[in-house]
């Protein structure tokens, strides 16, 4: 047997692999001691996609108009779609067992809901509560597939007519996702919907919400710092992101966008928000499990 650094040289000058029979023989590990150490997570990155906003078409409701940028989940998640119907349907042969006392029936309501009922919801705001917001991302069932859509206001003037497209997306069975939602984002629509009068003369729906949060909580506190969703992302589903855009940069990037029409941060803030729609998706489905 030769040792490994005599193996490299030989390998250089004879610019080929040696055979396996004159490699030093690897020490036998137990399967139960090597079943406990864990593969290193490489996460997938997942790719800026350009143009984002120059793929948007114009909406019009009773409100007015704002952008519409439709993206197939197959693009945003290569094989996701195939993926989580298949995780469904396994699911959903499963026999669920009652809820203890205290607990709910979020998960097995997010499963009877998939995908036609389901409505995955991610906001992008001007601020803090009390501010517009600008964009509502969803991911549901649209035109045949599973898709995110982008309803963004290009201006402040759209708001009222981003928040009409909402609630057109949505019918009485529907069942709102979000992630740290329950507090926010679902408050926020509610808001912002009174401020502009949408419900005037009519009552607003009242739509079933499950919020992952403390779902995610419960299950995953003591393996991970925090269950922030971008910590679940990585650790969880494997995925990482380049060129993304931080939270705390969105607002004052889109008030620049406003004033100057310059896409190139917008079209970070659509892909942002798209890939936590995918991320809810999946931690779904896994928390489902």
């Amino acid at each position: 047997m030769i040792d490994e650094r005599l193996r490299s040289r030989l390998e250089q000058l004879n610019r080929g692999s040696l055979p396996a029979s004159t490699l030093p023989a690897q020490s036998a590990q137990p399967a139960s001691a090597a079943s406990k150490v864990a593969a290193p997570l490489r996460p997938r990155a997942v790719k800026p996609i350009e143009g984002l906003l120059r793929r948007g078409m114009v909406a019009q409701n009773e409100a007015g108009e704002h952008l519409r940028i439709l993206l197939p989940l197959e693009e945003l998640w290569p094989g996701g779609e195939d993926l989580a119907l298949k995780r469904h349907a396994q699911l959903s042969g499963q026999e669920i067992p009652p809820p203890k006392p205290g607990e709910n029936q979020d998960l097995a309501h997010f499963i009877r809901s998939f995908p036609h009922d389901l409505l995955l919801v991610d906001l992008e705001t001007c601020g803090l509560s009390g501010s517009s917001l600008f964009l509502i991302g969803l991911l549901r069932f649209v035109e045949g597939q599973l898709a995110v859509e982008l309803l963004l206001a290009r201006n402040y003037a759209e708001e009222r007519a981003v928040l009409a497209s909402f609630w057109q997306a949505t019918r009485p069975t529907s069942l709102i996702v979000t992630f740290n939602g329950k507090s926010f984002d679902w408050p926020m629509i509610a808001d912002r919907s009174a401020r502009h009068l949408l419900f005037r003369g009519s009552r607003k729906p009242e739509l079933a919400h499950v919020d992952f949060l403390h779902h995610a909580r419960r299950r995953w506190r003591k393996q991970l710092p925090d269950c922030k969703l971008q910590t679940l992302e990585r650790h969880i589903c494997g995925r990482g992101r380049t060129g993304d855009i931080p939270g705390s940069q969105i607002p004052a990037a889109y008030q620049q966008f406003v004033r100057t029409g310059k896409d190139h941060e917008m079209n970070a803030i659509l892909l942002h928000n798209a890939i936590d729609l995918v991320t809810l998706l999946d931690i779904g489905l896994r928390l489902a499990g």
